[in-house]
């Protein structure tokens, strides 16, 4: 039951992210947003921000690639974008989370019951 709650999650953010083409984008594009939302996804529960270093060093991928991908999550409005100080206290830096939404809440609080309810 907790994994189709968790499908259907996850299956609301991608359809929005597939749903909206940015010009000149091409699938493979797209297929990046995905990863990196669902590596977002995964990364954001864990006591390490989420930032563009971490993950440009998990992908691969450079910096400013990475960059882009991500604007593009942010305007579709998957994820958002917080600014802070960097661990030296005199930079900025920008921590991404997954954005909620009225459905998305309900879906969480949903997983949350069906985990409960199998203890």
């Amino acid at each position: 039951m907790q994994l189709q709650f968790v499908r259907k999650l996850i299956g609301m953010y991608v359809e929005r992210i597939v749903g909206k083409v940015f010009p000149n984008e091409t699938g493979a594009a797209r297929l990046q947003q995905i990863g990196l939302f669902t590596l977002i996804f995964t990364l954001e529960e864990s006591d390490v921000p989420v930032t563009i270093a971490r993950l440009s060093k998990i992908t691969g991928q450079s910096r400013s690639k990475v960059h882009l991908q991500l604007q593009k999550l942010v305007k579709v409005g998957v994820v958002e974008q917080k600014k802070a100080l960097n661990r030296h206290g005199r930079g900025q830096v920008f921590y991404f989370s997954i954005k909620q939404t009225a459905k998305t809440r309900q879906l969480v609080k949903a997983i949350g019951k069906a985990a409960g309810k199998k203890r």
